[in-house]
């Protein structure tokens, strides 16, 4: 994490814009996830990220590009839940890819470890993994792709 605090201090003053704007929208995608089902957070996402006025949000976006979103939307989940952001960084992404009108998917998987099981959540675009390695993504067995 203070690598990451690192970078973003010596981000330009557009990746500071959208990091502020982020952090709120992970603030409010973190109370949703609290009080309504994860489908019913993505069907929200999907038509905001469709709906002309909010598209834009948030302002400056998309003047980035992808490894320059996945830095601020991993900034921007972690400084809401340090120990485990992945959720929150998919959902932060997968909203921006789709307001851009990219095409974008969030996957949810399992992995059983030892005695535990593990979930994990990441976005890939054609394929490819975004926002995180594609060796982590892939240990983990698909349960739900939205």
């Amino acid at each position: 994490m203070p690598r990451k605090l690192l970078r973003l201090s010596e981000s330009s003053t557009v990746e500071l814009l959208v990091f502020c704007q982020l952090f709120f929208c992970a603030i409010g995608a973190g109370v949703m996830l609290r009080f309504i089902s994860l489908a019913h957070v993505i069907k929200f996402i999907s038509i905001s990220a469709n709906n002309w006025p909010l598209r834009q949000l948030p302002l400056g976006h998309r003047w980035l590009d992808y490894p320059q979103l996945t830095v601020v939307t991993e900034a921007a989940a972690r400084a809401i839940r340090p120990d485990g952001p992945c959720l929150l960084r998919s959902l932060l992404l997968f909203w921006l890819l789709k307001a851009r009108g990219e095409h974008a998917e969030l996957l949810i998987g399992v992995a059983k470890e030892a005695s535990a099981l593990n979930s994990h959540a990441w976005v890939e675009s054609h394929g490819n993994v975004l926002g995180d390695s594609e060796e982590n993504a892939w240990r983990f067995a698909t349960l739900l792709r939205f």
